[in-house]
């Protein structure tokens, strides 16, 4: 996709044009209430004229997510006709050039690897701003459309089948990565974290014949001196269950339970691509949870690499035993400012939540009043969730220190009780992305599969905490 900002509509492409409620008057007459409501991200397309027209619905409830979802839709909308030049008339809406620019390269975006018939990509977008403001919009722009692009790459990683993904290609996959964006890439093999005692991840990857990984990136662009930001994204390849195996209905959007780690590996790379003067590590334990002879069993006792002792009552708490291991890697070894884990984690935060929204739990309240703003500014919704002495109960164990699971009673924030007991006193905040990860269908702006929910929240924090 090329993008130009100009103060000219470009000749013979196709129009888009933004209006709000208050703007009716300037459609033609023949385009009926019914036809087109003005709603946000509602549109009608007219022949004769060449133009789309998109509603943003009430002028003084526009926003950067109205402006994301309406270049979205109408972006989808045009790609469905074979159409892939188009100018967008931003006018008075300038200062949303950024939020734009995502919402069309984000709809750009379908997996269609295995499809035998692919859909054209978007050719060149010219966009249409004041003269005054063409190298403001230029900058948001090109900014945003950076995100977008890496936010795809996450979302093509977690979109994948699991014969296709899994730890050791998953690895791949990033080196080869890291290696054309110039990022420090180093995987620690089964070998390795073996000789680490990463007993956590070991212990969720012992029932497949294909072993786990930990991939670790850096992005070490600011003062020496300066403690690192780690991100953590968990990266379950693929995920049976184990031992505690789940239900067959719908097991085959197990696919995204890596998508966690496909949203660490994408922010990594585009902290390089936005020159980001910051020292950032991304940590990504990757394992595949299967019903093996050598699976981990309900009533064993793992120990992670910190030296806790887990008790292991549900199998399928899996997510939760690789951040164990590397919040624990992070806080013994890379003394960091702050760590910030994002996971695919619970069901329950999807039930309290919706599938739209993000849960959050942190340990410190500037780190997470840091994600809640960040997470807004990125069209990303995610909510603030409690930290109580009873869920710290619920998982305490007779015979070790933890269970990995307090049973079904408030289990998204039994979960952060977990991971909070591995982050100690070091600044930690959880981000559980089990629903808003990924679309059963495709939506006005995005089409069916994994978002890549997280990206451009983890990248905002990087820039700014």
């Amino acid at each position: 996709m090329t993008l130009t900002f100009t103060s000219k509509a470009a000749a013979g492409s196709v129009q888009i044009r933004l209006l709000t409620t208050d703007q009716r008057t300037q459609l033609p007459a023949s385009v009926t209430e019914a036809e087109l409501s003005l709603q946000p991200g509602s549109r009608v397309f007219l022949h004769g004229e060449n133009t789309l027209f998109v509603g943003l619905g009430d002028r003084a409830k526009v926003t950067a997510d109205t402006l994301r979802l309406a270049a979205g839709a109408g972006a989808i909308a045009l790609k469905k006709t074979g159409r892939t030049d188009f100018t967008l008339h931003l006018g008075e809406w300038s200062a949303f050039a950024g939020a734009a620019m995502e919402g069309f390269v984000l709809a750009d975006y379908r997996y269609e690897d295995f499809k035998p018939k692919k859909t054209h990509p978007i050719g060149q977008v010219t966009v249409v701003v004041p003269t005054k403001e063409i190298a403001a919009a230029r900058k948001a722009g090109e900014r945003s459309a950076t995100i977008a692009r890496l936010t795809n790459l996450a979302r093509g990683i977690a979109n994948r089948p699991g014969n296709i993904v899994f730890p050791s290609t998953l690895a791949e996959e990033a080196e080869w990565h890291a290696k054309k964006f110039g990022v420090g890439c180093t995987v620690l093999d089964e070998k390795k974290l073996k000789a680490g005692k990463f007993g956590g991840i070991l212990a969720v990857g012992a029932g497949s014949a294909r072993p786990p990984r930990m991939i670790i990136l850096e992005h070490l662009e600011g003062p020496k001196s300066q403690p690192p930001l780690v991100l953590i994204g968990k990266a379950v390849t693929f995920d049976t269950g184990g031992i505690s195996i789940k239900q067959a209905a719908d097991m085959e959007k197990m696919i995204w339970d890596k998508s966690g780690g496909a949203a660490v590996i994408a922010a990594m790379f585009a902290l390089n691509q936005l020159g980001i003067k910051r020292n950032v590590i991304g940590l990504i334990p990757s394992a595949e949870n299967m019903p093996g002879s050598n699976a981990y069993r309900p009533g064993d006792i793992v120990t992670c690499y910190d030296g806790k002792h887990v008790e292991i009552v549900n199998t399928d708490a899996e997510g939760r035993m690789l951040l164990a291991d590397a919040i624990g890697y992070a806080r013994r070894v890379l003394k960091p400012a702050a760590i910030v884990d994002i996971a695919t984690l619970t069901g329950a935060c999807g039930v309290a939540l919706g599938d739209s929204v993000a849960g959050l739990w942190s340990n410190d309240e500037k780190l997470g009043d840091a994600v809640l703003a960040c997470s807004k500014e990125a069209g990303e919704r995610t909510w603030p969730m409690p930290h109580f002495p009873e869920y710290d109960e619920q998982i305490r164990s007779e015979m070790g220190l933890i269970k990995n699971s307090g049973g079904r009673m408030a289990g998204a924030c039994t979960a952060a009780a977990f991971l909070r007991t591995f982050a100690e006193k070091t600044p930690w905040a959880h981000i559980d992305i089990a629903y808003p990860a990924y679309r059963d269908k495709e939506s006005a702006a995005l089409a069916r599969g994994a978002t890549g929910f997280g990206v451009g929240t983890l990248v905002r924090l990087a820039e700014r905490f």
